[in-house]
């Protein structure tokens, strides 16, 4: 397997790990432990540790390694607000910049994600996670901005860590019942699509402020 595809897979790996709920908040991730039990060198999983750090998913004690940080609901604010803001900014970017190919990725991906069926089994979690993911920084890619990008998919992690540890407390429903995701991901790319700059950033905001709402909703 090529070096770029061990990094990949020791990236995926740990995620899907902590998703199966292998390590909670405030455990370590040893390095060494990890290459072990994933059948690789320490190198993939140390770039691995590394790039989940820097974008912010992990954080890092001098001489103690990375470890997952205990989530609390100010840090969880703060993530979001930030989120929200730079996200609207990339969606308006994406909505000057887009191309017909980078709209038709944009419907490909709300199709899958439609698709998903039974979202409590561990398989469809995953599976939206990837679908998820791939929607919000193909905006930011598609904004041509390399330095929102890079940023958005930090912040963007950083809020993952609060949609896996308290998932307990996450409906996916607003306060009415209705299913928020496909739906406001389809108003975005058709914002996107029409090149509607100010709708687009709007609609986001909306939709990251809706996803910190729904986080804190008790089923």
């Amino acid at each position: 397997m090529a070096k770029t595809n061990l990094d990949e897979f020791a990236y995926k790996a740990i995620i899907n790990l902590i998703l199966e709920n292998h390590f909670k908040p405030g455990d370590f991730l040893l390095e060494t432990e990890l290459a072990k039990s994933l059948g690789l060198s320490r190198t993939p999983v140390r770039l691995a540790l590394g790039q989940l750090t820097a974008e912010g998913f992990l954080d890092k004690k001098k001489k103690k390694g990375c470890f997952i940080p205990s989530p609390t609901p100010e840090d969880a604010r703060h993530v979001f607000y930030a989120r929200e803001h730079l996200e609207g900014v990339t969606a308006a970017s994406a909505a000057r910049y887009a191309t017909e190919k980078d709209v038709q990725d944009l419907y490909r991906l709300i199709e899958k994600e439609t698709a998903v069926e039974d979202p409590g089994t561990h398989e469809a979690k995953l599976n939206y996670v990837n679908i998820n993911e791939k929607f919000h920084l193909s905006i930011a890619r598609i904004s041509q901005n390399k330095y929102l990008e890079q940023y958005c998919r930090h912040a963007f992690w950083r809020s993952n860590a609060y949609v896996f540890f308290f998932d307990k407390y996450y409906s996916g429903l607003t306060s009415d019942g209705q299913v928020t995701g496909p739906r406001q991901h389809m108003e975005i790319a058709r914002a996107i699509e029409n090149r509607n700059e100010e709708k687009a950033g709007n609609l986001m905001k909306l939709h990251v402020r809706t996803t910190f709402e729904q986080l804190f909703i008790k089923i």
